[in-house]
């Protein structure tokens, strides 16, 4: 339906793509899928949506309108669309994978609740994310119930927000040798180089780990 819909021109000229996206879902925690949304935005008002004729039609005839401004998707997070929108793809993992299964996707794809979403698109923040100690952090933080907190409450080598002009050589030089093993996927190597970014000696236990990364996640927040 979305195809026909996409092969479609409108009266205005306008094509069906304006308003149809693709949404990524994890239906099956290993194998993300897709399917197709129709989105209107939502500074759109009724008569714009409704020259977009296959779209709104279908919308007509299936959510049978009750409410107020119905065409446009209710559960849209914008903020979220606002800064995919400035990235050529973002990191994903399905809430419920036990270690996180982290995968690359377009920035077009649009996520559902399904996944947690981290908004960034370089390969270090990859290897750091894939790295033993965040799965450490991951197993002993995450759940369900509060999906982002393990994310967002997780200390970095250094703060995300660090610009790049504001790094040290030396920090320079890990952040490159970190991601260089998230590209080639070498869990080993990618190990080494995240515990080396931190400065910590290797083959630290979960127990050791979680203390490092617990005090440092204090001395940030203080």
């Amino acid at each position: 339906m979305a195809e026909r819909m996409l092969g479609t021109r409108n009266p205005h000229g306008k094509s069906n793509a304006d308003v149809l996206r693709q949404v990524a879902t994890a239906g099956d925690p290993r194998r993300p899928t897709s399917h197709w949304l129709i989105d209107f935005p939502a500074g759109m008002c009724e008569r714009e949506a409704s020259l977009y004729e296959l779209p709104f039609h279908h919308l007509i005839h299936t959510r049978q309108p009750t409410r107020g401004r119905w065409w446009v998707n209710a559960h849209a997070d914008e903020r979220l669309r606002a800064i995919l929108a400035r990235r050529e793809r973002y990191l994903a993992t399905p809430i419920g994978a036990g270690p996180p299964v982290w995968t690359w996707f377009d920035s077009a794809l649009i996520p559902d609740d399904t996944l947690l979403v981290v908004a960034r698109d370089d390969d270090f923040t990859h290897g750091v994310l894939a790295a033993r100690p965040f799965g450490v952090w991951w197993r002993k933080y995450h759940s369900r119930r509060t999906p982002m907190r393990a994310v967002s409450t997780y200390p970095f080598p250094w703060p995300p927000g660090t610009g790049l002009s504001a790094l040290t050589t030396a920090q320079e030089e890990h952040r490159h040798t970190v991601a260089r093993a998230a590209r080639r996927g070498d869990l080993d190597s990618l190990n080494a180089a995240v515990t080396a970014a931190y400065g910590w000696p290797a083959g630290l236990d979960e127990a050791a780990l979680l203390q490092h990364l617990g005090d440092l996640n204090r001395t940030r927040s203080a």
